[in-house]
């Protein structure tokens, strides 16, 4: 009776059982979890990857626009080098040049926002490659 209580005992403070179907099951926890991150990852960079496709387009807009506004701005410096006492022509080069700072301002912003995202889809790849 006490060799059976004793081998009880040893088997009931045993470090760990590895029962092979636990292992199975602990190993197919492990690919759920690593599937389940990589489908996040996939998703995030969908996200991402529209996120880029409008940036661009407003990237292109916002330069053309700031395109625009700079030979306007420069268009009315040259008319009022023409002639210089024109008080109103003086006028509308500034407000001209004033909006051509304010495109260029905005088309900058708009192309670092686009760096910036075309940043995290390189590093979304990179992690869902690993």
């Amino acid at each position: 009776a006490f060799i059976a209580g004793a081998s009880f005992l040893l088997t009931a403070c045993s470090p760990k059982t590895t029962n092979p179907d636990i292992l199975k099951l602990e190993k197919q926890e492990q690919v759920l979890s690593l599937t389940s991150k990589v489908n996040s990852l996939k998703l995030d960079l969908e996200k991402e990857l529209v996120k880029v496709q409008e940036l661009t387009k407003q990237v292109e807009d916002a330069n053309d626009k700031a395109s625009k506004s700079s030979k306007e701005a420069k268009s009315v410096s040259d008319n009022l080098s023409d002639k210089p006492g024109n008080a109103k022509l003086s006028s509308k080069a500034d407000r001209a040049a004033r909006a051509s700072a304010k495109d260029a301002k905005a088309a900058r912003k708009l192309n670092d926002a686009l760096s910036k995202s075309n940043k995290k889809v390189e590093s979304l790849q990179k992690e869902i490659d690993k």
